[in-house]
C-alpha cells in the first residue's frame, strides 16, 4: 500500500533473509575493505547484533548476580524483568516456552536469548519523562556544573 513491493521481492533480497541468533558468527571476518575503513584487521570476528533494548535487556537479565545480596539471587533467569529506557522504555522478559499475551509483543524465539521466548511491552517517549525526573531532582544542577567541569569539550 506504501509502495514497498520492492522489499518483497525476490525472496526479501534487498534486505535479506537469514536470521541468526545474537553472536552467531557471519563470514570469515572483517573484510580487507571494511578493516581498511575503519581502521582495523582484516579478519577481526564479526557477530550478528542486536537492537539497542535487546542488548540492555541480555546484559539485565544475564548478568551475574551473585554476591551482591539481591534477591533474585538464586532464581532462574526467566524469573527477571529488564527494564530499558531511552527514547522510549521497554519491558522484557524471557521464558522456557511461548507464552501468548494480549497487548504484548511476542512471543519471539532466540531473539533476545538464544533458545528462550521473548515477550516485550513498551512505550513511546518516555525519554522525555526520564529527563523531567533527573532535570527535576535537587542534586541535578550540581551533578551539570561538575559534569561540564569534566567534559573535554
Amino acid at each position: 500500500m506504501i509502495g514497498l513491493e520492492d522489499f518483497v521481492a525476490d525472496n526479501y533480497s534487498k534486505i535479506g533473509n537469514q536470521v541468526l541468533p545474537p553472536g552467531a558468527s557471519l563470514g570469515n571476518g572483517l573484510t580487507p575493505e571494511a578493516a581498511r575503513d575503519l581502521g582495523l584487521l582484516p579478519g577481526i570476528a564479526v557477530a550478528a547484533s542486536l537492537i539497542d533494548a535487546h542488548a540492555g535487556g541480555l546484559g539485565v537479565i544475564g548478568a551475574d548476580v551473585r554476591g551482591h545480596g539481591l534477591i533474585c539471587e538464586g532464581q532462574p533467569v526467566t524469573s527477571r524483568l529488564a527494564v530499558i529506557c531511552g527514547t522510549s522504555s521497554c519491558h522484557m522478559g524471557i521464558s522456557k516456552d511461548p507464552i501468548f499475551v494480549p497487548g504484548v509483543w511476542g512471543p519471539y524465539f532466540s531473539a533476545m536469548v538464544p533458545g528462550f521466548w521473548l515477550n516485550e511491552g513498551g512505550q513511546s517517549v518516555t525519554g522525555k519523562l526520564i529527563d523531567h525526573m533527573v532535570q527535576g531532582h535537587a542534586a541535578f544542577p550540581e551533578l551539570q556544573v561538575k559534569a561540564t567541569a569534566r567534559s573535554p569539550d
